[in-house]
């Protein structure tokens, strides 16, 4: 008998709900005090001459739930603070989103974003909001720093970004971009292009293709110029991809990537190990 469109939702959203859960208990460990995750701003000014030779701005986006989190998220939050003394960390919860969201877009894009059904997609879709919007850096709450920004983030970076570890996505736990760049405008019209034609529930990685990792790497594709053919981790090194990097695109590999982040959620989802 044919699954109801009613009967998709609830799979998809209960997909997406144990995925939550698995993120959480993660997060919690054995430990079960709270710590809070707040903004901090930056303790050491840059350099004069890198806030006119740097094209991304000095600035980590974060959100959370609540900003009462996990040990295990705080001490994730605290390895960027720790490494980058000369940016402010900038972390917003749920209620803040929503009002950076009524700040910078009109109604109707308010009440789209609003009517996403569960609150990973809103989190997925502020991250391309917020850096389209000022600029810097974007990480999850649980990707820990290993490096400093300014080294793996040149000064003649537009748009930086990794390759996930299975070479089939652009990895969007954690990138980096000037502010108004091509690539996010694109990104968050197709966003609100899918959300204004209606969601399809039909798979129970809805979300992957809405707001996450596939209309990320999709977006990517077409602002550059690249095929569908062509698997991420193989345009790094072609001479296309070459070709990009000088003109602002900075790309990492899989392994790059893990030198510098690490994000354990992530890298224990299914559909990027496929």
């Amino acid at each position: 008998m044919p699954i109801s469109m009613k009967g998709m939702l609830t799979i998809s959203v209960g997909f997406v709900l144990a995925s939550s859960l698995l993120l959480l208990v993660w997060l919690l460990g054995t430990d079960d005090t709270e710590y809070v995750l707040e903004t901090t701003w930056r303790r050491v000014e840059p350099n004069p001459r890198d806030l006119f030779t740097r094209r991304i701005p000095n600035v980590i986006w974060q959100t959370v739930k609540s900003h009462r989190v996990p040990r295990a998220a705080y001490k994730a939050g605290n390895s960027w603070t720790r490494l980058n003394p000369t940016y402010d960390r900038i972390v917003l919860d749920d209620v803040e989103v929503l009002e950076f969201v009524e700040k910078y877009y009109n109604q109707t894009e308010v009440e789209l974003f609003k009517s996403m059904p569960v609150g990973v997609m809103k989190a997925d879709f502020f991250r391309y909001m917020v850096v389209y919007i000022h600029g810097g850096v974007y990480a999850d709450a649980d990707t820990r720093n290993h490096r400093a920004i300014n080294w793996w983030v040149n000064p003649d970076c537009e748009f930086v970004v990794g390759v996930e570890g299975n070479g089939s996505f652009f990895c969007q736990w954690a990138f980096a971009a000037a502010p108004r760049h091509a690539i996010l405008k694109l990104l968050v019209e197709k966003i609100f292009h899918k959300l204004t034609s209606g969601l399809d529930f039909s798979s129970p990685h809805f979300v992957h293709g809405v707001t996450g990792p596939a209309i990320f790497t999709d977006a990517i594709r077409e602002a550059l110029g690249i095929s569908n053919e062509e698997r991420p981790a193989n345009i790094i090194s072609s001479e296309r991809g070459m070709e990009l990097r000088k003109e602002g695109i900075c790309w990492f590999t899989s392994r790059q990537l893990g030198r510098v982040l690490s994000n354990m959620f992530a890298h224990e989802r299914a559909e990027f190990r496929e």
